[in-house]
């Protein structure tokens, strides 16, 4: 069964980047409403007008503020929860849960990724205090950290925390936990397969100017993280494993399949390819076509091996005359596709191939397009 990711898209400072955000399917609003650390804060008048213009969930962001002032804010404003930044207790908690019937989501924040050690068990403990005190959801966010490592900026950091110790922490509570710190639609795939979230939860990465939401932004993570919804992550713990795969793949192969291989040096393209072309029944030995370009071979059905990794950009694909390998009736498989990624088809297998450890690598399958979802639904 497919994954469905949630997304909250917060920091909203006006109704037309609510509606924006609820256009693109959006799961999720969040306002800033009296929060004087932050740029993107509003007041009640202006939060509540947001709020109301939202056909999404909508939630307001109050930070290390008292439980009378959050329970006359959710009175004025009536949002379908209250995300709590800063520093909560769990006697705050308590006392919300008695007067509020909307939502509470909480934080917890790890430090930006390099700046400082973290206690996962302290972490931990806190989340499942949280838990046990009545959150619906807890969000792991980032706390940037002053020249004397005193605690700085809580959220909104624009930077992400250590998503291996984040993806240690996602299986403490038994609540949802969003993902935050650092998300944009570059990197949403990479924090979706590594951490494996409840959903994910940002700001900055989707706007054009502070404050400022970008539609272009907005739409291109959206369709990132549907598309990695998608996807097929497995595992493979040695190079004839990878070989094994990319053998399946080739022998579920149709004519004018396109592969899209991503990932960096020795992550494994080349060896998924020689796998590719034994499953097609090629009899060559299949070797990386880095200096010159594409390396043909006969099977079941022709395979082209290209390998744009010196290529200077991707007009140099013109001289070559790829488009009588992407659009033929052979097999292509690109090495650094993502070079030339601006004259992939609408339609193609993108398989990114990422280094875990000396043994170990991931190899991610993303369809695009029908007849690509078919051919992994069949592996």
């Amino acid at each position: 069964m497919m994954k469905k990711y949630k997304v909250k898209i917060c920091g909203t400072t006006s109704v037309q980047d609510a509606l924006m955000a609820v256009d693109a399917k959006a799961d999720y609003l969040g306002v800033l409403v009296n929060v004087s650390i932050s740029e993107r804060s509003l007041n009640i008048e202006q939060a509540k007008a947001v709020v109301e213009s939202s056909k999404i969930p909508a939630l307001t962001l109050l930070y290390n503020m008292s439980v009378e002032d959050i329970s006359y804010i959710v009175d004025v404003i009536k949002p379908y929860g209250v995300h709590l930044l800063g520093q909560t207790t769990i006697e705050t908690i308590h006392e919300l849960m008695k007067r509020l019937t909307c939502q509470i989501w909480l934080t917890v924040y790890l430090p930006v990724k390099g700046q400082a050690e973290v206690d996962i068990d302290k972490v931990k403990e806190e989340m499942k205090g949280y838990e046990q005190a009545g959150a619906d959801v807890i969000v792991i966010d980032t706390v940037s950290l002053t020249n004397t490592g005193t605690p700085g900026r809580y959220g909104g950091t624009g930077k992400a925390a250590d998503w291996d110790i984040a993806k240690e922490l996602f299986n403490t509570v038994q609540i949802p936990v969003f993902l935050a710190g650092g998300i944009n639609p570059d990197n949403v795939r990479e924090a979706l397969i590594k951490v494996d979230p409840y959903g994910v939860d940002l700001a900055s990465g989707v706007e054009a100017t502070k404050c400022k939401r970008d539609p272009v932004k907005v739409k291109k993570l959206m369709e990132a993280v549907r598309k990695t919804e998608e996807s097929t992550v497995i595992i493979s713990h040695s190079p004839e494993e990878t070989k094994n795969i990319g053998k399946e793949i080739g022998e579920k192969s149709f004519a004018g399949t396109l592969i899209a291989l991503c990932g960096d040096l020795g992550a494994g393209k080349t060896a998924f390819v020689q796998g590719l072309a034994e499953g097609l029944d090629v009899k060559s030995f299949v070797t990386s076509p880095t200096f010159v370009i594409i390396n043909q071979y006969k099977g079941r059905l022709p395979l082209y091996h290209i390998d744009t990794y010196r290529l200077r950009s991707s007009e140099d694909m013109y001289e070559l005359g790829y488009e009588e390998f992407f659009y033929g009736d052979g097999i292509t498989a690109i090495e650094w596709a993502q070079k030339v990624e601006e004259l992939l088809p609408e339609e193609y297998l993108r398989i990114e191939l990422m280094y875990i450890s000396e043994s170990e690598r991931q190899i991610v399958l993303i369809p695009y397009g029908q007849k690509y979802a078919e051919l992994i639904e069949k592996l």
